[in-house]
């Protein structure tokens, strides 16, 4: 009697955990690794900035047709324009407007934040990713691992970069978080289709290159200050925009 309890119990437990492994693996994010470069023309001289960043994409919506965004780490590619300031590709989306969206969404319906959906559309993968259906987990899985087997680099269309921002100073930006709540005047965002406007004429954004790669997640630019690169969480993320990401 006592060996039958043991070997039930020991049954049940089996189940159990087969049955925790089998919704940790359904609902464990997808990781997807990318190489992001942007290229300035500024003058006669090509200049450049590149970073790898990590995005996951969740699928925690196991029991409802909610969809949270994508998580990643790294930061962002920053181009160095001399006294014309830092140009930094945020991962923060831009305020568009309503023939903006519209760009945007013929490009592709994607519910997610333009760095989790850049590699999308890079690489032409326009199948729908965002769904109310019942079927949304498994074609958001096929989704992904049809991206995860592209190669090669790819150009990302202006209408779905994150926000372009100027920074004239570096060293201007302000130190405590009281003086956050508004971005410093030197602190300017920028359109891709014109950043002649903001930072004089000859500067044009020739491309922005996205590759998948294996390559690890890249440390905050070189180019940036130490007291950034050092600056606390919870003080980046008053920033106007996001120029990097945390696990």
């Amino acid at each position: 009697m006592k060996n039958g309890c043991l070997t039930a119990l020991g049954i049940f437990t089996g189940l159990l955990i087969a049955s925790i492994a089998l919704i940790w693996i359904r609902i464990h994010p997808v990781n997807v690794r990318y190489r992001l470069t942007v290229e300035v023309q500024d003058d006669d001289r090509i200049k450049t900035g590149s970073s790898v960043i990590e995005v996951a994409y969740p699928m925690e919506d196991l029991f409802s047709d909610a969809h949270p965004n994508v998580r990643g780490s790294g930061y962002a590619p920053t181009v160095d324009l001399g006294e014309k300031g830092l140009l930094f590709l945020s991962f923060s989306d831009p305020t568009r407007t309503p023939v903006q969206q519209k760009e945007r969404n013929d490009l592709m319906r994607c519910g997610y934040s333009d760095i989790g959906c850049m590699p999308f559309v890079a690489y032409k993968l326009t199948r729908l990713i965002i769904s109310s259906s019942s079927s949304f987990h498994s074609e958001r899985k096929a989704a992904l691992a049809e991206l995860l087997g592209q190669s090669g680099s790819r150009e990302v269309p202006f209408a779905v970069l994150p926000t372009l921002l100027r920074v004239r100073d570096i060293n201007d930006l302000p130190m405590h978080a009281s003086r956050f709540g508004n971005p410093p005047r030197n602190l300017v965002g920028v359109s891709p289709y014109d950043l002649a406007a903001s930072l004089g004429p000859g500067v044009e954004l020739k491309r922005v290159v996205l590759q998948l790669t294996d390559d690890p997640v890249s440390p905050p630019p070189e180019i940036w200050p130490q007291w950034l690169k050092e600056l606390p969480k919870e003080k980046r993320e008053l920033l106007a925009v996001d120029i990097g990401y945390y696990n």
